[in-house]
């Protein structure tokens, strides 16, 4: 008897799960309620009172109602080939960059292969000016003195901190400080480089990979070289 309630719940179980797996079509549903309420209302009007006849008006208005409808989730349909096609389109261009190196503004770079490129750009004459560099838990472990005339300069690390120790590949921040002669700030714009080592499609844009960095491609300003 045991074995036979057994096989009974089974049973329940799949078919439960069988009739909660089926997804219903909402331009299918809209069709056939469509379809029924023609022929719902090409009955009453064969078969109604010629001396009440039916309102037209509040038939116009159904007749209406029910194309707007039926109008509204084709154009949704056609709304979700049009993002699935530029989905692909991004996935395309997100492959085209691997191994080339790119660019992008901002602080974090990646370390790779104990290389990294950042160019720095002055609004004017930066006297004395800093490049420091932060490890991933915000731990400073190199500076450089990056100080030169108005314009952009480019710079190379190493991946060695202060002492001369090799770090390991990874992501890494940087801060410039820069002043003029007479002390005051100089307007500083930093950008930073890496090669695409890969390419993430998990999420629903692609992203970039740089070693262990991820980046957004609306982030990249400048796709620099493939070597």
């Amino acid at each position: 008897m045991t074995d036979a309630v057994s096989g009974s719940n089974t049973t329940t179980n799949t078919t439960s799960t069988t009739s909660s797996s089926k997804t219903s079509n909402p331009l299918s549903d809209l069709t056939n309620n469509y379809t029924t309420f023609l022929t719902l209302l090409t009955t009453q009007l064969k078969n109604q009172d010629p001396t009440s006849p039916m309102d037209t008006n509040q038939m116009t208005q159904q007749l209406v109602q029910m194309s707007s409808v039926e109008q509204q989730i084709e154009a949704n349909t056609q709304l979700k080939a049009i993002q699935s096609t530029l989905a692909s389109g991004q996935t395309s261009q997100a492959l085209n960059y691997l191994g080339k190196y790119v660019e992008m503004q901002g602080d974090q770079f990646p370390l790779q292969g104990s290389t990294a490129n950042v160019s720095v750009t002055y609004a004017s004459k930066a006297t004395s000016a800093t490049m420091s560099v932060y490890d991933g838990s915000g731990a400073l472990v190199s500076t450089t003195d990056v100080s030169g005339a108005a314009g952009t300069h480019n710079y190379s690390w190493d991946g060695k901190d202060s002492s001369g120790k090799t770090l390991a590949d990874g992501v890494y921040s940087v801060k410039v400080t820069a002043t003029d002669a007479n002390g005051k700030a100089v307007g500083t714009t930093v950008k930073v480089a890496g090669k695409v080592t890969g390419v993430d499609m998990s999420g629903t844009t692609p992203t970039l990979q740089m070693g262990d960095m991820t980046v957004n491609m609306s982030d990249v300003t400048t796709v620099l070289s493939s070597s």
